[in-house]
């Protein structure tokens, strides 16, 4: 009802006041007789409003101050209507009236000025433009920035002022202006001195300059011109002292970042990633974080650096920034690109007639080695059985037609099937804006990687919102968040030639099709085929792909919110509150009318459905107290932190499906199912100190006190202390600021301790599994305890020192940071034997140690080089590594793993060392084998195996190291042309001192075991005692396999040099000029033709020269990985 009211009494008010105007109007208009005032003299306002006062009887209100300026020389006002008199005024004075009942308002209107407007365009070395630079009017919120062509337009209401052009890597430069201009010239000068970029460092930043530990920083540009899922494959060989390692490279797949070598054996080696102060758990794939949206990645490599995120530190710290807007009017960006992806590697298989004669030559040497004098190569197949031959020494009838090389047979090229050019692609729109109180930045992704693999893909949707206001003086607010939705296709890549269909292609014969005449899949041929002879009893790759179903999606979303209150003027309060949500589905379905291993269709339908949920939150408060008196600048935070995280999974698996079109898992007859939970939290104090002494002498010490719930009841709480210093030795009077040669030199110095808590969740806990038992004569399920529990089982702990220097060289063009570290990782964690009476096996324990010590170069140019009109701008860096093994557990002295025990960890040599036999060549002779010590079994065209401690027998003392899969050295080259509209960049990146340990070499390309399909490298280049008595290859051999090649798998055959130089990425782009192109709405328009991995330079004859393992104990086994691609790219970017 009260509704009702206030709007009738609204239309009553509007009413009358309509009424009271009209009457007013009405009276004007008819009691006058018209207004008659004709003057050539001037005459004042005021007197002008007493003449129509004496001639309609309506008097003016006004100020008399207000209109004390306003005269006329010459007005004319003849018998007009009192309306149209103040109408004529009006026109002629910045003054309106309202008319009331019996008087006039006079209302002065500002006179409104004359727009300023200033154009002009903006260039280096009087001819490059520059876009992207920020113009504004000094005093004032007017922003502009310029376009492709350094072009820029600012309006304002002032004749006169000055404009400030600023932008990062340049000089800042104001220019006066007096009255509009068309043609402003300036000219930029890029800033030789980085020293005042500011870098991201944990709960903060920090100017380059007062920086004492080893950071190094990438920015946006760094990033963006590789073409990937994931912002870890761009860093590749852009950052001293970090190594990319992409285990896999199918889509979606994920990437380690190793800083600094390996520092454990058992525990995590991924470093923590902060994105926008929220730090990620170490389950968290790359893949969550478009790359488009990341401003700038800063590494934090030494203790000093690291040691503010305590227990989490030891492998370094990644903090990523995402973008943020600006100043300014509402700038929208648009970016795509479209791209072709191939094959990088150059294995080559036999075709079907090579095969052929490859399959002849193994089972002849198998059946023939046996018994020399009564089996004869030409003996057929009821021969061969009655001479008690097995089925791997017979000859399948269908390789003689091959044999007589009849044209026109089956020849199929299997790594083509399941190869193909696959497309890749992504399209991002970010809009951003923002002013002096307000700024934001929301971005868009859609990005898709067809795999060069058929039945591999990914597809992610990602968004980044970034917002940042000042609620008052000195309460801001921010708010990030990052939601992703993703979906892949994949396979199982696990080298199993049961289930991975890359490795089954490598035993998949020639021979076969992967399509029968109508078009439909071969289904299980191979296997059919060949069980008579024992061949390889593989299913048809390509049919694996496309009928076994293997999807996964994924949705994340991580974000963090603060709010800053400034007080007293010196201090800062900053709350901030984070959370990352992610839910995990993964769905297998394997129909029944495809074989497996050495099982041909109809098979056992089976299906698998996995779900994963994981919640983690997080909570910070943060104290700091910054103040500057005189020379001394004092810099402190003091904290506290609490991060919870839990996770929920569940695995179903599903079997014997009656009918392959009920796919869903509730379709099977039989089941098995296992959950999953854990819970981990941890609870952090930190301070840290900054003191910097005018620019000279810089101090820093922080401390952390990390509680974890992962660590055993005794040792749930730790300190993690650091300290570092700098001198600015070009601050002292001793230096000659005169000197061009050496313009800037500061000394940096670090310790510090760090963890890794990268270890089982309940490690230190006593864990029962099930475990069945005989009661009253009948069998009872129940629990038993299957862990001993420890305590006393804590973090690993890395103490680590760093020494290092910046440089400015020849008049502040070069920049140049080098470092030197030495890092021991103590309380390492190793499962150890422990006494049988304990009723446990082993026990996980803090024993063990591991030295890391290297250096890094990083340089780099403040300034670009001008080549005549050629901007160039290069950087390079290098770094080494090695590392040592001081101890394991108690009485231990080695560890052996991997496939033929290839890996060795022993006290005094590095992680996981490539250990086995070293191979000087092939027995030719029967004579040459006989003189020689070898294994039992050895035949000629077996491998010679040298007897290295001469004692007569060849064992595994004979064993010896061959290197390892961690690199000694990385480095990178990264290099940019500018000339006129063009843009011409390109980065190469490499490895060197690097082993690889091959599996598909050491069994199937290279080992001659008849069983599989041999390398083109390894059939040219075996040896045969007539055809090619000169080969450095074990001849072919299947029936009579011997020890001798089994344990040569694991030699320096098979230890591969996995040293490379790779083009990483090649980038050729056009800037259209805006005059070409401001008709169509936009400011900038670039387009770009792009090449990733275009060439490798390795000796390695495997897949990938990437491929690893996660497991330090193994890193650089190569299982048939899925391998890198190159790629071809046409791109786009719009700026509206």
């Amino acid at each position: 009802m009260q509704k009702y009211v206030t709007i009738s009494l609204l239309c009553f008010a509007f009413m009358l006041n309509y009424a009271t105007a009209s009457h007013a109007y009405s009276q004007v208009n008819n009691q006058t007789k018209g207004i008659t005032i004709i003057s050539t003299k001037r005459i004042g306002l005021a007197n002008i409003f007493k003449e129509i006062t004496k001639q309609s009887g309506y008097s003016f209100i006004f100020s008399e101050q207000q209109v004390s300026d306003f005269y006329m020389d010459d007005i004319k006002i003849d018998h007009l209507e009192l309306s149209a008199a103040l109408k004529y005024l009006e026109n002629h004075f910045s003054v309106a009236f309202k008319i009331g009942t019996r008087s006039i308002s006079v209302i002065v209107v500002p006179k409104k000025q004359e727009e300023t407007i200033i154009k002009g365009k903006v260039t280096e070395n009087n001819s490059v433009p520059i876009p992207g630079i920020s113009v504004r009017e000094k005093g004032t919120k007017r922003v502009g920035i310029t376009d492709v062509e350094g072009r820029f337009k600012i309006t304002t209401e002032h004749s006169e002022g000055i404009l400030i052009f600023s932008y990062i890597g340049f000089k800042t430069i104001e220019k006066n202006f007096a009255g509009s201009l068309s043609g402003m010239a300036v000219e930029m000068e890029e800033n030789q001195n980085t020293l005042n970029d500011v870098v991201v460092v944990g709960y903060g930043t920090q100017k380059k300059s007062s920086v004492t530990g080893a950071i190094t920083s990438l920015k946006s540009e760094d990033l963006t011109a590789y073409a990937g899922s994931t912002f870890a494959e761009a860093m590749a060989g852009k950052a001293a002292g970090v190594q990319i390692v992409q285990n896999s490279a199918i889509p979606g797949g994920g990437n380690q970042i190793k800083i600094r070598g390996t520092g454990t054996l058992t525990a995590g080696t991924a470093p923590l990633v902060v994105v926008d102060g929220f730090p990620l758990s170490e389950g968290t794939g790359f893949n969550t974080i478009d790359p488009n949206v990341i401003k700038s990645i800063e590494v934090l490599k030494d203790a000093a650096s690291t040691a503010i995120y305590g227990s989490r530190g030891a492998n370094g710290v990644i903090m990523i920034e995402t973008k943020q807007g600006r100043n300014g009017k509402t700038t929208i960006n648009f970016s795509s690109y479209y791209g072709l992806q191939q094959r990088a590697d150059k294995v080559k298989l036999v075709d079907a007639y090579d095969m052929a004669q490859f399959m002849l030559e193994s089972r002849n040497t198998g059946y023939v080695s046996k018994d020399p004098a009564r089996r004869k190569e030409s003996d057929d197949t009821p021969t061969r059985l009655l001479n008690g031959a097995s089925k791997r020494e017979l000859i399948p009838d269908y390789i003689l037609p091959y044999l007589q090389k009849q044209p026109g047979l089956q020849n199929t090229n299997w790594l083509n099937e399941i190869f193909r050019t696959a497309p890749i692609s992504s399209h991002t729109l970010n809009i951003s804006g923002g002013d002096d109180k307000s700024k934001y930045s929301i971005t868009g992704n859609y990005f898709k990687q067809d795999g060069i693999v058929i039945g591999s893909d990914f597809t992610r949707y990602s968004s980044n919102i970034n917002i940042t206001s000042s609620l008052t003086k000195n309460i801001k607010f921010g708010i990030t968040a990052n939601p992703s939705y993703s979906k892949r296709n994949l396979f199982n890549n696990n080298g199993d030639w049961s289930s991975d269909p890359l490795a089954i292609a490598m035993i998949s014969y020639p021979f076969f099709a992967p399509y029968n005449a109508a078009g439909g899949l071969n289904i299980s041929e191979q296997i059919r085929m060949n069980t008579p002879t024992d061949g390889a009893l593989g299913e048809n790759p390509v049919a694996m792909i496309n009928k076994i179903e293997n999807k996964a999606d994924e949705f994340n979303l991580f974000g963090n919110s603060y709010l800053s209150i400034n007080f007293l003027k010196d201090f800062t309060f900053k709350t901030s509150v984070g959370a990352n949500f992610s839910t995990y589905n993964f769905n297998q379905f394997d129909p029944s009318d495809v074989g497996r291993y050495r099982q041909a269709a109809p098979d056992k339908t089976q299906a698998t459905r996995i779900i994963n949920s994981t919640r983690n939150y997080l909570n910070e408060n943060v104290l700091s107290f910054n103040k500057s008196i005189g020379k001394h600048t004092l810099d402190v935070i003091a904290g506290q932190s609490f991060q919870y995280e839990k996770f929920q999974g569940n695995v179903v698996n599903a079997f014997d499906f009656p009918d392959d079109q009920l796919r869903n898992i509730s379709g099977g007859t039989n089941f098995s199912a296992k959950e999953s939970q854990y819970e981990w939290t941890l609870i952090s104090y930190f301070s840290r100190v900054n003191y910097n002494y005018n620019n000279r002498y810089l101090l820093a010490a922080s401390l952390r006190r990390d509680g974890s719930s992962r660590f055993g009841d005794n040792s749930k709480w730790s300190y993690f202390p650091a300290v570092s210093a700098g001198w600015v030795i070009s601050e002292e009077s001793f230096f000659n600021k005169d000197n061009k040669w050496l313009n800037y030199l500061k000394f940096r110095a670090g310790w510090g301790k760090t963890g890794n808590n990268q270890i089982p969740n309940y490690g230190s806990k006593s864990l029962l599994s099930s475990a069945n038992y005989v009661f009253g004569g009948t069998l009872a399920g129940g629990y038993g305890v299957n862990t001993s529990p420890n305590p006393n089982l804590s973090w690993e702990v890395a103490e680590s020192i760093n020494l290092g220097l910046d440089l400015n060289l020849i008049n502040n063009y070069f920049n140049l940071s080098a470092d030197y570290y030495v890092s021991n990782t103590n309380n390492l964690l190793l499962n150890v034997p422990v006494p049988a009476q304990s009723g446990y096996t082993e026990s996980l324990q803090n024993i063990g140690k591991v030295k890391n010590w290297g250096f890094e170069i990083q340089l780099g140019l403040n300034k670009a080089v001008m080549l005549g009109e050629v901007k160039w701008r290069p950087s390079v860096n290098l770094s080494t590594n090695k590392n040592k093994v001081l101890a394991l557990g108690n009485g231990q002295n080695e560890i052996l793993t991997g496939d033929s025990n290839f890996a060795r960890t022993r006290v005094g040599g590095p992680i996981a060392e490539m250990y086995g036999y070293k191979v000087s060549g092939v027995y030719k002779t029967q004579e040459q084998l006989n003189n020689s010590p070898h294994m039992a079994g050895t035949v000629v065209g077996d491998y010679v195996i040298e007897d290295l401690n001469g004692d007569g027998v060849i064992d595994t003392k004979d064993k010896m190291g061959f290197g390892t899969g961690a690199p000694e050295v990385t480095f990178g080259f990264s290099s940019t042309l500018s000339y006129k509209n063009f843009d011409l960049s390109f980065s190469l990146n490499g490895e060197l001192g690097k082993m690889i340990y091959s599996r598909p070499l050491s069994t199937v390309l290279g080992s001659g075991e008849g069983f599989a399909v041999p390398s083109q490298d390894y059939f040219d280049n075996r040896f045969h005692p007539v055809n090619n008595p000169g080969g450095i290859y074990a001849s072919p051999n299947l029936g009579n396999f011997s020890n001798d090649r089994k344990e040569a798998r694991a030699s320096n055959l098979y230890f591969n040099n996995a040293s490379y130089l790779r083009l990483r990425n090649i980038r050729l782009a056009y800037n259209f000029p805006v005059h070409w192109i401001k008709n169509l709405g936009l400011s900038g328009l670039q387009v770009y033709l792009s090449s990733n991995n275009l060439f490798t330079i390795t000796p390695y004859k495997g897949f990938s020269v990437d491929a690893s393992t996660t497991n330090p104990l193994t890193q650089g086994y190569d299982n048939a990985n899925y391998p890198v691609a190159k790629s071809y790219l046409l791109g786009l970017n719009l700026n509206f």
